[in-house]
C-alpha cells in the first residue's frame, strides 16, 4: 500500500500527471485522506473504470505502453457478472455482459425463425378457435339428433344415434389445430 504524489503515481503508471489529475477529476481514481494516492487501490480502479473502447492515446490510438513490462496492465480477477467470468469491474465486464446478452437474443431470434418457438399470442388465439369449435360441436349434438332420437323405436336405438354422433364430433375434434 504505498502512498503516492500524483507525479510519482503518473510515473508508475506510464502516464502524464494531466491524466491522472482528469482521472482523479472524473472520479476513476481516488486520494487517501491525505492528499496523496495509494497505488494498490488506484490501480484497480483505473483498471476498473477504464473504458477501453476509447484509445488513450489520441495521436496513435494505441493505449500507452507501461515502463514496467512485468506488471499486467489489468487485474484478471475471477467475476462473474451475469454468467461471464472474466476481467474485474468497469466497462469490460459491462461490456461482456451486454455481448452475452445480444449473443442470447441472436440465438433465440434464430430459433424463432426455425420454428422451435412461436409467439404467445398466436397461440393464444389457435387455442381460443379450437375450443370454441369444440364448444360449438358439442352444442349442436341436441339440434343434430333430436329428431333422429324421437323417432327411435327404443333405446338402444336412441343410445347407438347418439354414440355416433358423439364419435363423428370425437374424430373431427382429433384433428388438432396447426400452430
Amino acid at each position: 500500500m504505498p502512498l503516492m504524489s500524483i507525479r510519482a503515481y503518473a510515473r508508475h503508471r506510464g502516464v502524464t500527471h494531466p491524466a491522472v489529475l482528469k482521472a482523479l477529476a472524473t472520479g476513476r481514481i481516488h486520494k487517501s485522506t491525505d492528499g496523496r494516492i495509494d497505488s494498490d487501490v488506484a490501480d484497480r480502479e483505473w483498471a476498473q473504470n477504464t473504458n477501453e473502447a476509447k484509445p488513450r492515446n489520441s495521436v496513435s490510438g494505441e493505449p500507452r505502453r507501461r515502463r514496467v513490462p512485468d506488471e499486467p496492465s489489468r487485474p484478471t480477477l475471477g467475476v462473474t457478472h451475469g454468467g461471464m467470468t472474466g476481467i474485474a469491474g468497469g466497462y469490460a465486464a459491462s461490456r461482456a455482459v451486454r455481448e452475452s446478452f445480444e449473443a442470447r437474443l441472436r440465438q433465440l431470434d434464430y430459433e424463432v425463425r426455425k420454428g422451435k418457438y412461436v409467439e404467445t399470442e398466436h397461440v393464444k388465439t389457435v387455442v381460443f378457435n379450437w375450443q370454441r369449435r369444440c364448444r360449438d360441436l358439442l352444442l349442436a349434438i341436441p339440434d343434430r339428433v333430436a329428431a333422429s332420437v324421437a323417432a327411435g323405436k327404443d333405446e338402444a336405438t336412441c343410445r347407438r344415434i347418439l354414440a355416433e354422433e358423439i364419435d363423428r364430433v370425437c374424430e373431427e375434434l382429433a384433428r388438432v389445430p396447426t400452430v
